[in-house]
Order: C-alpha cells, then structure tokens, then sequence
C-alpha cells in the first residue's frame, strides 16, 4: 500500500526532527545517519513480522480468529542482530503453537552478511582473528568473538577444496616456480615449503594456478604439482621459469618436455654475488646483469663471454659456476616487450613476499588446514584482483601463442 502525500510529508518531518534532536546531542553526521536507519530498521522489521503472524494465523490483532482456529498470538521475544549499522534489538512476535518464523530474521542469524562479509576480506589480506575482531567492532559497533570470526573464516573450507579442483586453462604462456618457507605445527613447530605457482595464461592473464605444502622444495614436489596442472586440463606451456632446483628440468619434462626453460637471472645474479669479494659485489652484479639487456642474443653471448674472461680470470669459483650455467638466455628467443616477463621469476618471489609478510602476524599456523585457509584466500584475492586487467603486453602474447598453436 503506497503511501500518501501527506503522510510521506509527516515521515520526513519526523526524520528531520530525529536527525536535529541527535545533531544537537553531539552526535556527529555519521553517527546521527546510523542511528537512524538502526531505528527505521528497528521499526520496518518489527512491523513486518506482526503483518507475517497476522497472515501466518489467519486474522488481524484485536480482530476475532477464524471459528474452529487454535493458534493465537502469544507476546513476543527480544532479539539482538549485529548490522552495519550496529546492533538492532527487535521485539519479534510469536504465536501459541511454536511455529511461526518471520522471514525479515533467519533464524539462528544474529549476524548480517555484510559483517561476514567483511571479516572475509579482512581474512584475505592476512589480519588475525583478534585484528578482525577489532576492526569489526570499531567499523560496525557490532560485538563479535573469536570463535565467531573463527567460524566464518572455516566456509574458506569449502574455497580450499574447490579451488584445488577447479579447471585451468590448456594453454599458458609463462609458468613461474617459487617457495617459501612458512611455520607449521605437527608434532612440533617446523618451517615448510610452500610451493607456488603463477602464470600468464595465452590470453594474457595472470594468475595464482596453484600450490603444494612440503617439508622442504624439491623437484618431486613440483613434478607431483605439474602433474596435477596437466590433469587439471593444462596441455601446453610456452616457457616455465624457475630456480636453478636439482631435478627441476626433469620434474618439468616429465609433463610438459615441450616447454622451453629460463633459469631466474636474479637468482644467479645472487648465487654470483656469494662468489665474490663484497668490494667486488657491485661491479660483478653489474657485469652480468648487463647481458640481460642486450638487442640480440648472439649480443648477450659475447657480453657474457666477456664476463667470464673478466670474472673468471679473476675467481676460478665464478670460472666454474660460469661454465655450468645453461638454459640462462632463453628469453631472448621471444620479442623485446616479452623479455622483461621471462628472463626472472621477481613477480612470483615478490608475491611469495607478501603471503610470507602477510602470514608472518600468525607466527606459526596450528594444523596444514589453517595454513590453507589462509593461503587460498589470499590467492583468491590475487586472483580476483588480477581478472580485472590484462598484462599490459597481452596482445604480443596472444599474438605469439597463436602462431604456436
């Protein structure tokens, strides 16, 4: 029933005299707004669920029930439901057999979504439950405990399952390998891998594709992950990009042998650094990170050449190391604009960063479970940061995996 001119115009005038009550009160805007809509809300739910009673028992209040009718209305009860606008007690009406329910209040539901809602993405860029907690009550004027804020990041439960067995795409373009190294309980509290993977799919989307927990990197624990990319639906991988990890060459083959492989040149860069006196450090970085922005390749090859005649003459230690380096240059078999991604797995090891900041508050997670939890929430928000925007050179690498497919 729609409302009448005069009575919209009495409503407002009632609002405006509220707002000016508070407002003199001290109350700021903000909170003279929240205050207000809690009280509408107050009143539009309470008058909902006395219209839902009178249609659940078949008469109006005061009206005389239906001949032969047992059910009666049988007072009301307070409840208490935590919004984002602060906690709203509501009187809500019950009859005498017990079964009504209103639907303005699901029932066992004392929180709003958008308080849940809230905590999860708080979850997802790495706060604690007692951080969350805080912030809830400060933003919401909501009263919420651990075990509440425990319980709505356990539907993350359900996240960790589908996304371990969500479908991936069948071509990627860039497949970076990285771990970290994050504290975990079992019988005791020990540091262990956890093995990511990100990509750059063939249209130019990057993306968490997956990941795997383990005492320690190995080359099994990434042969036992690409197995998975390839069951999952990956068929094809242009180049994989990873550390210089025993095995890792053979954990890739045994999947993907058609990929083409580029050592991270940063992390050489580091293992070179180790090699050399610090009052050389500089000059030597300098030298060899050079080569990575030469025109050509047949470039690169001779300003490597000459590094090792300048470094190698000087450390038979980088001589060695020098000699044994393969599968270093590969990035400059793509395009310039296309260089840049390949030639260092950086953006996987500075996300790796991040995860490890961001987990770095929770000190050490209890159980495998929790340390889940955690991580594919925050792939998820990278994830869906990410969908938003292609890599700027995305159309060279639909381009390029075009022609290769």
């Amino acid at each position: 029933m729609s409302c009448t001119k005069y009575e919209r115009k009495t409503c407002m005038d009632n609002f405006s005299k509220l707002m000016a009550d508070l407002l003199e009160e001290g109350k700021t805007l903000e909170e003279a707004v929240r205050a207000l809509t809690a009280k509408t809300a107050k009143e539009a739910i309470e008058s909902f669920a006395r219209s839902e009673l009178s249609a659940h028992l078949g008469y109006e209040k005061g009206k005389r029930r239906a001949e032969g009718a047992t059910d009666a209305r049988n007072g009301s009860y307070n409840r208490t439901i935590q919004t984002s606008f602060g906690p709203i007690s509501v009187s809500v009406p019950r009859d005498r057999d017990g079964d009504f329910r209103t639907a303005a209040l699901p029932r066992y539901k004392r929180k709003t979504e958008v308080i849940s809602s809230a905590i999860l993405k708080l979850y997802s860029s790495g706060m604690t439950d007692e951080e969350m907690r805080v912030i809830i009550e400060s933003l919401y004027d909501a009263s919420v405990s651990r075990s509440y804020v425990s319980s709505v990041t356990d539907a993350v439960l359900e996240d960790v399952d589908a996304f371990g067995k969500r479908p991936l795409p069948p071509r990627l373009f860039c497949l970076y390998l990285d771990s970290t190294y994050l504290p975990l309980r079992r019988e005791s509290v020990q540091k262990e891998a956890v093995n990511i993977a990100t990509a750059i799919d063939a249209e130019g989307n990057a993306f968490v594709v997956g990941y795997s927990i383990t005492p320690e990197e190995s080359a099994e624990a990434y042969r036992e992950l690409l197995a998975d990319f390839k069951s999952r639906g990956v068929s094809e991988v242009a180049v994989v990009v990873s550390d210089g990890l025993a095995g890792i060459d053979a954990a890739i083959d045994a999947s993907f042998p058609k990929a083409k492989r580029q050592r991270c040149f940063l992390h050489l860069m580091r293992n070179l650094c180790s090699k050399v006196r610090v009052s050389d450090k500089k000059e030597a970085a300098g030298d060899f990170m050079s080569i990575a922005s030469r025109a050509s390749k047949e470039e690169a090859e001779r300003s490597f050449a000459e590094f090792k005649e300048k470094w190698g003459a000087k450390y038979k230690s980088v001589a060695k190391w020098a000699d044994s380096l393969t599968n270093f240059l590969t990035f400059y078999e793509f395009p310039e604009p296309l260089r840049r991604k390949i030639y260092t797995n950086n953006p996987a090891e500075g996300f790796n960063k991040q995860i490890k900041r961001a987990c770095k508050k929770s000190i050490q997670f209890v159980t495998e479970e929790a340390l889940e939890k955690r991580l594919v929430t925050m792939f998820l928000h990278y994830n869906e940061g990410m969908s938003r925007r292609k890599v700027r050179e995305w159309r060279i690498i639909v381009e390029l995996m075009g022609k290769e497919a």
